[in-house]
């Protein structure tokens, strides 16, 4: 078995092996309906090679939306819209999927409109959740019918494939875990309501392959395991399914469901395998990021189909390139995508520009000489951009390697898959046939002076480190120029700045041995940081002995082997703390304009612009204007 050979699920053939998972990304209006962006995307997976293009877990009830940007299949009106993405599934030549879905517990009544409905009154603590109101029998009659009057709407708007959604919390899955239902009647035993609702779909979809997905294990202390998990599903007629689609995790334990880059790739293969006792042909998901991991998967028959989301978020064209022996964009498992749906705005990708929203169309023009100064994300995105448009194009860099802040975060343990894009990075400016110079940091004069008609400032922010009385030269350092060098382990370190950065780091340092204090303002570290990002380097930090926290407070005063500190209640200690320390505080907010040079064109882009913070903004924001540029608009 390999990734290239069909697959029958049930009436439906796969042209191949790569499923696209229902991946949700706010592609949707508010009022449930897919976005012309959402369906060119769905095309663009589809042409780009997967056998099964989903679209995201749509809502069957409308108590039961999580979103406020939500696909919804809960009315009939919705079927011309789903229309669109199944014909755009079609024309690509693959099949379309709907995955049907009730929030339960994690719903909430300022998104829906609704108090939340679950097995029990269980408050979703993780979200901040409502109080749930119990469904009662007449209600849980209600949807079942729910679930199969969306399957036939599937059906209707040409769905080849329905997955009812029983993983991660949701609805279905509070019924199955103990946690969430504490009920004394007969829905009281977990097979039943999903049950229930199998056979219910089954019956309102014979012509569509039927299946489910299904969290493996919920992760946490007192949840389901994959023994439990197995024998609920074999009492809940899942063998007569068409296929069972494993993942794993809850909302309380997310680092299963969208895990990080540094859990292994591959992560639940071997946990599905086990419910191949089921009968039906079983697909997996979980950091299949590369052909490498979904070939072995396959080979040593862990499952038959591997299912696939942020890879093909970040190249929809992924399938294609792995069955060809291409190298398609890297997904690098930062889990942006995951944690920017808290924005409401379409979901980027931190190495697809594209992912966010349509980039401005480039006409067929002349196309003068780039200079792109500086060689980090932003860069690296404007001169690849600019290539692809037609320009000639040079980078120069003052470093001696390309990525800026994404390669320094390259070496520590939390982001092993970062420099996966760098590598592309290179590779594609190398194909494109860019000058690359580096160790070459060219002044204003010299940048000036230089002959491209068009010049990039990719320069990043200006760092400066905020005085730190009495600290002696040579102790403190910015953290980023501390990463650039190479230095012996220290037995302590204070990290002052407890965001995204200086929380990694101190993570790093506690793993390689070393003790760590970390101050920071604000009352959580990694604050710049969306919830499924961080929960393991936190947990971790929040754990370990050798961690001392001091949040919500600012150091004032250094001495040798003490450290004064001022609380935000406006009391003052002093701490003990030796080493060296470790500022991600910038003591420089200014932007430095581009400056007007006569015949050129100057323009700043990422970080230099103001549009930065995340790689998904900064090489968004270079596609964009390159773009632009490249159409002549130069301001």
């Amino acid at each position: 078995m390999n990734t290239a050979t069909p697959l029958r699920l049930g009436p439906a053939t796969l042209r191949n092996r790569v499923v696209a998972a229902p991946m949700e990304r706010n592609y949707c209006r508010h009022d449930g309906s897919p976005t012309e962006h959402y369906v060119n995307r769905v095309a663009a997976v589809a042409e780009g090679g997967a056998a099964l293009v989903y679209a995201e877990a749509a809502f069957v009830r409308a108590d039961g939306r999580v979103r406020p940007r939500q696909l919804a299949v809960d009315e009939d009106s919705r079927i011309a819209g789903l229309r669109r993405l199944a014909d755009a599934a079609h024309a690509g030549g693959a099949l379309f999927g709907m995955q049907l879905v009730h929030g339960g517990r994690l719903t909430k009544a300022a998104v829906s409109g609704y108090t939340p409905v679950a097995p029990s009154p269980v408050v979703a603590e993780v979200v901040d959740g409502d109080l749930p109101l119990e469904l009662d029998h007449d209600d849980i009659a209600d949807l079942v019918t729910r679930f199969a009057d969306a399957a036939r709407r599937s059906a209707e708007a040409g769905a080849d494939v329905v997955s009812v959604h029983a993983a991660h919390g949701y609805l279905l899955s509070q019924f199955l875990s103990p946690r969430t239902n504490r009920r004394t009647d007969e829905y009281a035993d977990p097979a039943r309501f999903l049950g229930e609702v199998l056979t219910a779909v089954r019956t309102a979809v014979p012509e569509l392959a039927v299946g489910i997905r299904i969290s493996a294990y919920e992760g946490v202390p007192d949840g389901l395991d994959a023994d439990a998990t197995i024998a609920i599903l074999r009492r809940a007629g899942a063998s007569t399914l068409d296929f069972v689609d494993v993942s794993a995790g809850c909302y309380e334990a997310g680092q299963w469901i969208t895990p990080p880059g540094e859990l292994p790739r591959g992560l639940h293969a071997e946990t599905a395998a086990r419910f191949r006792v089921l009968g039906p042909p079983v697909g997996v998901s979980g950091r299949i990021t590369d052909e490498a991991a979904a070939r072995r998967i396959l080979s040593l028959g862990q499952a038959d189909f591997v299912t696939v989301a942020r890879a093909l978020h970040a190249d929809p064209s992924w399938t294609r390139k792995v069955l060809s022996a291409q190298t398609p964009r890297p997904c690098i498992a930062c889990n942006y995508c995951t944690d920017a749906l808290r924005t409401g705005e379409p979901v980027g990708c931190a190495v697809a520009p594209e992912a966010a929203g349509q980039l401005p169309v480039v006409r067929p023009a002349a196309r003068p000489p780039v200079l792109v100064v500086g060689g980090g994300p932003a860069g690296l995105e404007a001169a690849r951009t600019a290539a692809a448009n037609g320009h000639p194009t040079r980078l120069v860099e003052r470093a001696t390697a390309l990525g800026g802040a994404l390669r320094l975060a390259s070496r520590l343990h939390e982001y092993p898959e970062y420099h996966r894009i760098l590598d592309w990075y290179a590779e594609e400016l190398a194909a494109a046939k860019v000058t690359v110079e580096l160790g070459n940091a060219l002044s204003p004069a010299e940048i000036a002076a230089q002959p491209e008609e068009i010049v990039v400032l990719a320069t990043g922010m200006p760092r400066a480190v905020p005085a730190l009385p009495g600290a002696p030269a040579g102790r403190v350092h910015h953290l980023r120029d501390w990463l650039a060098e190479d230095h012996d382990l220290e037995d302590e370190y204070v990290v002052w700045g407890a965001d995204r950065d200086g929380t990694a780091v101190a993570d790093h340092l506690v793993a390689a041995g070393a003790r760590v204090t970390l101050i920071g303002a604000e009352p959580e570290p990694a604050h710049d940081v969306g919830a499924r990002a961080k929960i393991l380097p936190l947990a971790r930090l929040r754990a370990s002995a050798r961690v001392r926290l001091v949040l919500e407070s600012v150091p004032t005063a250094v001495e040798p082997d003490r450290i004064h500190v001022r609380h935000a209640s406006g009391q003052h200690t002093v701490i003990p703390a030796r080493g060296p320390i470790l500022v991600s505080v910038n003591g420089s907010d200014a932007l430095s304009p581009p400056r007007v040079v006569p015949g050129k064109t100057v323009v700043a882009v990422g970080d230099a612009a103001g549009h930065g913070g995340w790689s998904a903004l900064a090489v968004r924001h270079a596609a964009e204007t390159i773009h632009r540029l490249s159409q002549g608009e130069h301001a």
